[in-house]
């Protein structure tokens, strides 16, 4: 088990209608119970798949342009370019900028804000 990879929790924890994913950070209930036992590999997989649950839920048209943290490493979708801004991070609570650091992963961002 390891602490690299952080949870992705915005700490708005709050199931969508069938009960199965948080409307928050994205996850399944699966994913949440097991974040800790998870390998940072195993972690890596949700963070990626994050922005394109919320591009799905939201009913976005925008693809997302792939980027990887500069903090961690992880890849992941950054939609902030598409026509209509459609970007997961607009979810997140606002953060001062990370010295060095260009566009965070969902669990860096959200380590960020807390």
């Amino acid at each position: 088990m390891s602490d690299m990879i952080p949870s992705p929790c915005i700490k708005v924890c709050t199931l969508d209608p069938s009960g199965r994913v948080c409307i928050g950070c994205l996850r399944t209930t699966d994913e949440i119970a097991m974040w800790a036992a998870f390998s940072d590999a195993r972690r890596a997989q949700v963070i990626a798949a994050l922005p394109e649950r919320h591009r799905l839920l939201g009913g976005h048209d925008t693809t997302l342009e792939p980027r990887q943290c500069s903090l961690c490493g992880t890849p992941f979708g950054c939609g902030a370019s598409g026509p209509d801004n459609a970007c997961w991070c607009t979810r997140y609570p606002t953060v001062a900028p990370v010295a060095g650091s260009t566009c965070l992963c969902p669990a860096c961002l959200a380590a960020a804000a807390t």
